[in-house]
């Protein structure tokens, strides 16, 4: 059995197609905890409307996607715990997928697959650089060198963990305003192994009407030393020094293609001084000032390139 947590905030739009996914999986022993994050739209009512004894719908004041998927965390029946923004979408055998994995490599405990992105209508599947070190499936022992390149390997729809690992890092990281699902994963692959398949069964949507899309860029920001936190406990791993390094570079473009050039150059600085040879680092720096003065968004610029 396994507990699916959806945040809800203001996607009454999106809903019906996230909680209509899940509904439609080849496996059927689920519970959908939706944690309705203080909405001022009609998505709460669309919900209730649905009138589904599989869905539990959880009201709260609005606090943040990291308290939402905490609170599912405590609220969940069951020991194996997937997440689905409130506008993504799952395809039928996402949990199938899931519980393949989970009973294929029952020694990890977070199970992941693939994924592609819907950017204006546009799909595009993730740069998986350096490769994977298996063809369909496997346990990702190189999970941060991988994390470090272009795209990320998983998100927060792709994977399920265990009950008992989210909860001995203290769930998801509250107070955060933008980069907790990347933080989760480092916290998470520190203390277990990731099962991973590269079949895409999840789709995540790139657009401008839900908060998602609103990423600040701050100075100080907190996740800085919650990362340096995490490298000091999985410094041990492979790829690790190169996924601490990769931290200020996302953090670099986000800067530069906001217009925050200061803030930029500073996260260049950084991510220099912990590897100065990460070839990515200066093509992600060219990358974004391309994306400032065309408009169009690193994931577009990214994707040309690739096809080039």
């Amino acid at each position: 059995m396994i507990s699916v947590i959806i945040p809800l905030y203001n996607c009454g739009k999106f809903i019906t197609r996230s909680i209509s996914s899940v509904l439609g999986q080849t496996v059927k022993e689920f519970e959908i905890i939706v944690v309705d994050d203080g909405s001022t739209d009609e998505g709460p009512e669309i919900v209730e409307k649905m009138n589904s004894p599989l869905i539990r719908l959880i009201r709260q004041k609005n606090q943040g996607v990291s308290c939402a998927r905490n609170k599912g965390i405590k609220e969940a029946k069951y020991d194996l715990i997937a997440f689905l923004d409130a506008d993504d979408e799952w395809d039928a055998d996402h949990l199938e997928t899931i519980l393949y994995l989970y009973n294929k490599y029952p020694q990890c405990g977070v199970f992941a697959a693939s994924y592609r992105m819907s950017l204006k209508g546009s799909i595009i599947y993730p740069e998986l650089n350096p490769k994977l070190p298996f063809s369909d499936d496997g346990i990702f022992y190189n999970y941060y060198e991988v994390a470090s390149g272009t795209s990320l390997p998983i998100n927060s729809n792709t994977y399920a963990v265990r009950k008992s690992v989210i909860n001995s890092i203290g769930g998801y990281p509250e107070g955060i305003p933008t980069g907790e699902d990347i933080l989760t994963m480092a916290r998470l692959n520190a203390v277990c192994e990731f099962a991973y398949s590269t079949k895409a069964t999840s789709t995540y949507y790139i657009h401008n009407e839900t908060v998602k899309s609103v990423r600040p860029v701050l100075k100080k920001d907190p996740l800085d030393r919650l990362f340096y936190e995490n490298y000091k406990i999985s410094k041990h791993k492979k790829g690790a020094r190169l996924f601490l390094s990769s931290w200020h570079k996302r953090r670099m473009t986000r800067a530069i293609t906001q217009h925050e050039y200061a803030i930029g150059f500073e996260h260049f600085v950084k991510a220099f001084t912990i590897m100065p040879f990460q070839k990515k680092l200066y093509t992600s720096l060219i990358v974004s000032i391309i994306s400032t003065i065309t408009g169009k968004s690193m994931i577009e610029l990214n994707n040309m390139l690739k096809h080039k």
